[in-house]
């Protein structure tokens, strides 16, 4: 790669300055494909996805990051802020699809184990993801891991909590509407637990904590539309394709209906 600056200042020197020439290799791109070697060990490996049905999985994939590169051009994101959001969206969007394929594991596991199990599994995507993206540890590191796990955490609650209230009168429309509800509050409620825990504990006095509540709770209501539109490809290829409602049930302990 060669790298020439250049600047017209007229009379007052050349156009263009020396070159800089960086030998760049193939490899020093590998770690960025580290979450996607994960995707293809787990969909190759377990027996439970020799299944051409399992390869479905890509659909939602491949529709999100379509989604995804649609809003990066039409917001003018910069470059900077678009790789910061890359981790979070490449991390919740891979890790939501090795825990699909996973979720045969959880079986004869009771509703907190499988709760347990599947924030471990978003958490190691979501280590993997940012290591991938920075080659140390760091404040900006550690700060990714946080909201990738606070947003793992907020996704697998409202997933529970909407099976919970859907029990009785499960119907795919109606458990998508309490999923939406129980998305929303759940990101705004722990947003606003955050912030009022960093204000009392951590930063007292540093922040007036009524005038911020509103924002924080815009921020909480943005975050939690954003996840539940990345989750929506990945229920709706549950609702409609056999082999993933059938885990849908499993997963949520719901009675299978025929003809959803």
């Amino acid at each position: 790669m060669k790298i020439v600056p250049s600047a017209d200042i007229g009379e007052l020197g050349p156009k263009e300055g020396t070159a800089a020439v960086y030998n760049w290799r193939w490899y020093y791109s590998a770690p960025g494909l580290l979450l996607w070697l994960v995707l293809i060990l787990v969909l190759v490996l377990p027996k439970s996805n020799h299944n051409r049905q399992a390869m479905l999985i890509i659909v939602p994939l491949v529709f999100v990051n379509l989604l995804w590169l649609l809003f990066k051009k039409l917001s003018g994101m910069s470059s900077s802020d678009a790789q910061q959001f890359d981790i979070l969206f490449q991390s919740m969007a891979i890790g939501i699809a090795v825990l699909w394929l996973i979720a045969p594991k959880f079986g004869g596991s009771n509703g907190f184990v499988r709760f347990c199990m599947s924030v471990g599994i978003l958490a190691v995507v979501a280590g993997l993801g940012t290591l991938s993206y920075y080659t140390g540890f760091s404040g900006e590191t550690a700060v990714c891991l946080v909201l990738l796990v606070f947003m793992s955490i907020v996704l697998l609650l409202a997933l529970t909590v909407a099976g919970w209230l859907c029990k009785r009168r499960y119907l795919p429309v109606r458990y998508m509407l309490w999923l939406g509800l129980c998305t929303l509050f759940g990101s705004v409620a722990a947003m606003l637990g955050f912030f009022i825990v960093g204000t009392l504990f951590i930063f007292p006095g540093q922040v007036k904590l009524v005038s911020m509540i509103f924002e924080v709770a815009g921020v909480g209501l943005a975050l939690g539309t954003c996840l539940y539109v990345l989750n929506l490809p990945y229920m709706i290829l549950a609702f409609y394709s056999p082999f993933f409602r059938e885990r849908f049930f499993a997963c949520l302990n719901l009675k299978s209906i025929k003809n959803l």
